[in-house]
Order: structure tokens, then C-alpha cells, then sequence
């Protein structure tokens, strides 16, 4: 009986996670009502709840769930569920005229996903204005990332509004693995003169424990700088609010080329200029002041980060020009280290599932704490899809919060449109602020 168990990479996101920062991220899409208006002007829910659920069962990735495993049964297994459990991963709902779509969207986000079932789940929603409606999608970073997150979503959709789909044959799943297939499936690693080592994954070197020792000491000394102190670093409570930005993403890459400048450079430093203006209102903006950020960087041999980027936002200068080319300086020597050592990332990953279990949440909270947010920018699609008929005509991204960080921005792009989300503890009132700031920050001057 062939099984395919967690990678560490998906296997270590189920480590993360508490009772108010469950390690889930969203994805809202809005669209045009296209075939599912009806005449009342409100859109058929239930219609689009079961083509949604229909086009599920076609992707492999949302139809098993993770079989969590004993002591010496060895790591976790994906198995693959029926049918009638995937479709009951889609449901639909609607928002009362005036309902802040971003931050009821990043409340429902962190309801918390069973994990004996699918590590997902979709809500059609009704009630939006122009008669438009909504799907938002919940993914646990066991299953996806942000990039796997949309490339999930875009295999939901279409490339043109035209697509007919057939619905996908009717799949009969194998019974899950007993504990004696789980203890028979690990017994040629122990014959192949394995036997003390068989919690340790494939590819494992004896000198992977001092190397991902250096990794850590590495990752950790763009720390080494003391953090000035700011209002910023909270508790996570149980509630989000979320500002949305969005800017002409062409006119963004030109005026990046002009400057010598990425468009996550760019990105960063509206940010920055969102982050001087929250801080300057709530007086604590001075010279010489910086927010320390993290950047999540892909790995090359898994489809989830693998490495973090860590960024000192230049907040306390006054001058855009300025700030911006220190934040390109920043990024490009921080690019450059993680080149050259080969990120902070495999060894860690390859380190023995014990010993992995205690080291990389524990290296995780204690990273938490000597930052002030997050920052995420995903490509997405470049023309526009579609859903049966229905363009998408918006998507918003939801990341999550962690323990004690109480902001994290994310970016999007689509159809030539950046969408750049703010997401919030509860507590956090005057986010748009933020928002307003970054969003001021992308505008660019038509050419």
C-alpha cells in the first residue's frame, strides 16, 4: 500500500498556530453576477455553491484530508475523501447592506478549520452591491502557501468566459491506512540499516544538525540590531479589521524601471510611508526611527516558503526618494545573503521530526517578537478569469496574524491591478490609517 506522507515543509506549518492566530490564510474573489443573476437582483447562491463544489472534486489537492498519525507510525499520511465530503466543504452566506466586505471577510478567515477534515473550505456570498457576489476561499498552510493558495484558486476558475466543464467521474477513495500498513511502510528504511534514525526524513546527512545550527545563527543575526520601541507589537486577540489599497500595476513597474527599483521595492516603501503616517498620529515618529518587517522567500525544492526576509523600513525619514533607495540597498543585500548561503530554510527542514517538532516553533515565537509585521506580495494572474460566465473582476488577499505581531500586509496582483490588504488585530483602530497611507504611497502620476 503506497502512501504520501507530509513534507516537512507542510508537516511544520501544522505546528503553528494558536487559539486566536490559527495558521490559515483567505482569499476573497468578487464577481459580476454574469448567469447567476437573477431577476430579483440578487444572485442564485446555491446555483454557484454547486458548481464551486463540482469543479472541487476536479482538483486532487482539496479532495483528501491529512491522517494523523501515532507514535511510531511515522509522518502524518494524505488520504483521500469521498466525494460528499468535499462538496460539504462549500457553503454560501450573505452581508447586510454597508458590511466592510475586507474585514468581515478577515474575521471569517480565522474560523478555525477542522483538521480531521479537508484543510479548506469555500462560502459563496450574497448581498454585495451592483448585484455582484463573492467567494471566499480558507486555506490551513499545511495545504498551501499564498502562491499555492491562488494557483488552487485559479484551477477553480476559467481562462474565458466560455469554458463548459463536464462534471468529473465519481471517485471512490481507499479506505484509510491501518496502523500495521503505517508501521510496515517504514520497515525498509529500518532494514536498510536505518534502525535509530527513523524519525529522520529522506536525504538526511549526520552533518544536518550543525548546519541547520548555522542556519538558525544566520537567520538570526539580522535580528542582532536593537528594535526601537513602538506602539506596534501586541497580543492577537480573537477579532481582525482589514484596509484594502490597489494601484495600476503597469504604471507601477515603469516607474520601478525608472527608478532601478522592483515592485516589491516599491510596495515596501508604501508601507513604510503608511507605517510613518500611522506612527506620526499616533506621535511616535522620529529620526532615525525603523519598523523591522519579514518577507517570506519560496524555496527552490518545495512549494512552500522556505525562508524569511528580514527588513528594517527606513519610517523615520522623511524624504520618499530616500527611503526608497534604502529599502532597494536593503533587499538587494539581503537577496544576495540568502543566495549565497542557500536560504535559512533546508537545513532546518531536514533536521529529525523531534527534534524539528520543538526547535522550529520555538525559533518561530521567539522570532515573532523581534518584529513589528509582515509583508507579502503573490503574482497572480495577469488576464481575467472567470467563474461559469462570471468575471472576477476583484480578489483580496488574507494573510494571517501571528503571536504578538499584530499587522501583516499582503499584495495580489491580477489583470493589472496590485490589491494590497492590511490586516489587523481588532484592537487595532485606526488601521486605515495604514491603508490610506500605502494607498497614497502607490498612486503614480500618469506617464
Amino acid at each position: 500500500m503506497a502512501f504520501t506522507r507530509l513534507r516537512m515543509d507542510e508537516l511544520v506549518n501544522a505546528w503553528i498556530g494558536d487559539r486566536f492566530t490559527p495558521f490559515q490564510l483567505g482569499l476573497l474573489a468578487v464577481f459580476e453576477p454574469g448567469p447567476f443573476a437573477l431577476p430579483s437582483g440578487s444572485v442564485d447562491t446555491a446555483l454557484v455553491a454547486h458548481e464551486l463544489s463540482v469543479r472541487a472534486l476536479s482538483v486532487p489537492e482539496l479532495g483528501r484530508r491529512v491522517h494523523w498519525t501515532g507514535p511510531g507510525e511515522g509522518a502524518p499520511v494524505w488520504v483521500d475523501v469521498a466525494d460528499d465530503v468535499v462538496t460539504r466543504r462549500v457553503g454560501t452566506t450573505w452581508v447586510s447592506p454597508g458590511t466592510d466586505l475586507p474585514t468581515w471577510a478577515s474575521n471569517r478567515a480565522i474560523l478555525r478549520l477542522d483538521r480531521d477534515l479537508p484543510l479548506w473550505r469555500a462560502e459563496v456570498v450574497d448581498g454585495l452591491p451592483d448585484g455582484r457576489f463573492a467567494i471566499l476561499v480558507v486555506v490551513h498552510h499545511v495545504l498551501a502557501d499564498g502562491m499555492e493558495g491562488m494557483r488552487l484558486l485559479a484551477s477553480l476558475l476559467d481562462a474565458d468566459a466560455d469554458v463548459v466543464r463536464e462534471e468529473p467521474p465519481v471517485r471512490i477513495p481507499a479506505s484509510p491506512p491501518t496502523r500495521l500498513d503505517l508501521v510496515r511502510d517504514r520497515m525498509p528504511s529500518w532494514r536498510g540499516g536505518a534502525r535509530g534514525r527513523r524519525h529522520q526524513p529522506a536525504g538526511w546527512s549526520p552533518g544536518e544538525p550543525r548546519m541547520a545550527l548555522r542556519e538558525y545563527r544566520e537567520s538570526m543575526a539580522a535580528f542582532t540590531a536593537p528594535r526601537p520601541r513602538t506602539s506596534l507589537p501586541r497580543a492577537v486577540g480573537p477579532t481582525r479589521r482589514m484596509a484594502v489599497a490597489s494601484a495600476d500595476l503597469g504604471a507601477l513597474s515603469r516607474l520601478g524601471h525608472r527608478r532601478g527599483a522592483t515592485v516589491n521595492d516599491l510596495l515596501l516603501a508604501a508601507v513604510t510611508q503608511g507605517l510613518r503616517d500611522l506612527l506620526t498620529v499616533r506621535a511616535e515618529c522620529r529620526a532615525g526611527l525603523f519598523v523591522r518587517t519579514i518577507l517570506p522567500v519560496a524555496g527552490a525544492s518545495t512549494r512552500q516558503v522556505a525562508s524569511m526576509m528580514v527588513v528594517d523600513l527606513p519610517v523615520g525619514e522623511p524624504d520618499p526618494a530616500r527611503r526608497l533607495a534604502t529599502i532597494v540597498e536593503r533587499t538587494s543585500a539581503r537577496k544576495a545573503r540568502l543566495q549565497a548561503t542557500g536560504g535559512s530554510g533546508p537545513h532546518l527542514l531536514a533536521l529529525p521530526i523531534p527534534v524539528a517538532r520543538i526547535l522550529i516553533p520555538w525559533a518561530r515565537r521567539r522570532g515573532s517578537r523581534m518584529i513589528d509585521l509582515s509583508v507579502t506580495n503573490v503574482p497572480g494572474p495577469v488576464a481575467p478569469l472567470w467563474f461559469a460566465g462570471a468575471q472576477m473582476v476583484e480578489a483580496w488577499p488574507i494573510a494571517p496574524l501571528v503571536p504578538l505581531v499584530g499587522l501583516t500586509v499582503a499584495a495580489l496582483s491580477y489583470n493589472g491591478r496590485l490589491v494590497v490588504t492590511v490586516n489587523a488585530d481588532g484592537a487595532v483602530r485606526d488601521v486605515d490609517v495604514l491603508g490610506d497611507g500605502i494607498a497614497s504611497a502607490l498612486a503614480v502620476p500618469a506617464d
